[in-house]
């Protein structure tokens, strides 16, 4: 079956869903606005973090509440000797209406580079007018 490989464990934790684009940044489902403006501040409210493979232990926007159980993934996998999970931190999380989008970009520099970011939005959330 399609998506087997990456079966959720927990029947409400939020959909991961994996796209490769040229921006990091997309259009809010739940608003048709952009996510974030051009200074990388949230655009509309239903952003509820945002991480970066080059520094995930440092997400940012992260609402209030997946602030404790951010915290508790950090201290589980430094007792375990491991570094921060993203991806399997968001599986862990139970938010039904909450979508992950982990957004890859590929260019080149100096070579082929990539990079990674997940931002967790609200669907319930709702627009109001052009400011957050």
């Amino acid at each position: 079956m399609p998506g087997e490989g990456n079966a959720i464990t927990h029947a409400n934790a939020m959909q991961i869903i994996e796209l490769e684009r040229d921006d990091w940044n997309s259009h809010c489902p739940a608003t048709g606005r952009l996510v974030f403006s051009e200074n990388g501040e949230p655009n509309t409210p239903a952003p509820r973090g945002s991480w970066c493979h080059e520094v995930p232990e440092e997400p940012m926007h992260l609402a209030e509440e997946l602030q404790p159980l951010w915290q508790a993934h950090l201290e589980a996998q430094a007792d375990a000797d491991e570094g921060a999970d993203v991806v399997g931190f968001l599986r862990s999380v139970e938010q039904p209406n909450w979508v992950a989008f982990e957004i890859t970009t590929r260019g080149t520099a100096c070579g082929p580079v990539w990079s990674t970011a997940w931002t967790v939005l609200d669907l319930n959330a709702a627009g109001d007018g052009d400011h957050v």
